[in-house]
């Protein structure tokens, strides 16, 4: 049964910091985030090039959500049974690799629309096996009440990666190589690979036995999970929020690139105010959470999607695509923080990682659909339709998603 108790004590933004190993790892991950980033925008901007397709664009997102889709669950069941810093060792190990050998392809000129498409769907594929183990690991190191503000953390972590990662891509790619942005990426894994090495040498015995221990089959922890009314209403609002949000994300390098014919610096730099947009909201996260609650804040946050999007479409002054990017990066803030701090308390720690699993699946595969299908729409009406209907559709969703409340 969900809880709301473990939240009733007032926690600050920075309070998780105060925590050692949590304040090691979040500095870590800014930077592999950071790499993160830079790659997601240098692998759209060359897909920009090589391909004109605005639907071969939308892909690249695809490639890199469609792993987490159908390997979010199986990784989430695998996390809950082995030591966790161990296996975060093994699955970053993988990835940084997968990057190098990417970074490999683009320095020798070599990469096809098809080989980017399959070296970022394998980057994906470890991104799927370690986003369960990744948030149920953070999740332990804090107190129940700081969940949010770690939730918020995370969430500022990887937004100023989004910030500034894209606009760093984009100056490079217009001054230097576009390899170079792949070949950051491939390094920014180091940091992450030397604390989890670190931290698998210090798991005791114990913490492994218990990892191991005999829980709940897998059949029977998810019927409890979906017979909790709140955990459903948070799938439902995940998957209506990141199905039509994902059209900002799959189809602005090919807006900004063949609509507005924007330079790869004044495209990062667009991403980078998203970025900026959801920095500074996950400030205010645990303030709102505090004075509205996490379920009106993650209603208004549609809102604001549905807003921008409805802007980019209406394609008029500059300026406005400038705002929608900022209330793009504050609805973002609000959505993600309300939704992972939210999934991540609803059920002990034993399953905590499973749970997260089936919250992961849903969002990713609502990622992975939604870019296909603005992807399509874009191809056969336009760019600007695909933002409106998308826009609408977060828009009217609201009237739906007030029946059921996340707390």
């Amino acid at each position: 049964m969900t809880t709301t108790n473990a939240y009733a004590v007032a926690s600050t933004l920075w309070d998780p910091l105060k925590n050692g190993r949590f304040r090691t790892l979040w500095l870590a991950n800014v930077f592999s985030n950071l790499g993160t980033w830079m790659q997601g925008m240098g692998a759209t901007w060359l897909m920009v090039q090589i391909s004109s397709s605005s639907q071969m664009v939308a892909l690249v997102q695809t490639a890199m959500t469609l792993p987490i889709f159908l390997l979010v669950i199986p990784a989430g069941i695998i996390a809950d049974k082995y030591d966790r810093p161990t296996f975060l060792l093994l699955t970053h190990t993988a990835m940084g690799l997968a990057a190098l050998g990417l970074s490999i392809l683009v320095t020798f000129d070599i990469a096809t629309p098809e080989t980017l498409l399959f070296g970022t769907f394998l980057i994906g594929c470890g991104a799927a096996i370690t986003m369960p183990a990744w948030q149920a690991a953070m999740s332990t190191l804090v107190e129940p009440h700081e969940l949010h503000s770690a939730a918020a953390l995370n969430g500022m972590s990887f937004n100023f990666a989004r910030a500034v990662g894209p606009a760093i891509a984009g100056f490079i790619a217009q001054a230097a190589a576009l390899s170079m942005i792949f070949w950051i990426n491939a390094i920014s894994y180091l940091g992450l690979i030397i604390v989890f090495r670190r931290w698998s040498k210090t798991s005791t015995r114990s913490s492994r036995r218990e990892c191991a221990e005999n829980i709940p089959s897998s059949t029977a922890s998810f019927r409890h999970f979906l017979s909790d009314i709140c955990f459903r209403a948070l799938l439902l609002r995940t998957f209506v929020c990141f199905f039509a949000a994902s059209s900002m994300w799959s189809l602005l390098p090919a807006f900004a690139g063949i609509e507005l014919r924007m330079q790869a610096s004044e495209v990062g730099l667009l991403l980078g105010t998203i970025g900026f947009g959801a920095v500074l909201g996950g400030v205010f996260v645990p303030t709102l959470k505090d004075s509205i609650g996490i379920n009106r804040l993650t209603l208004f946050a549609p809102a604001l999607l549905g807003f921008a999007l409805i802007l980019v479409s209406w394609k008029g002054e500059t300026y406005w695509i400038w705002i929608s990017m900022l209330l793009t990066g504050l609805g973002w803030a609000f959505v993600v923080s309300g939704l992972n701090g939210s999934a991540q308390g609803m059920f002990p720690k034993g399953l905590r990682a499973r749970a997260i699993s089936v919250y992961l699946m849903v969002m990713y595969g609502a990622t992975s659909a939604g870019s296909a299908l603005w992807g399509a729409v874009s191809a056969h009406w336009g760019l600007g339709t695909a933002f409106l209907v998308s826009g609408a559709m977060l828009t009217i969703s609201i009237g739906i998603l007030l029946r059921w409340s996340i707390e």
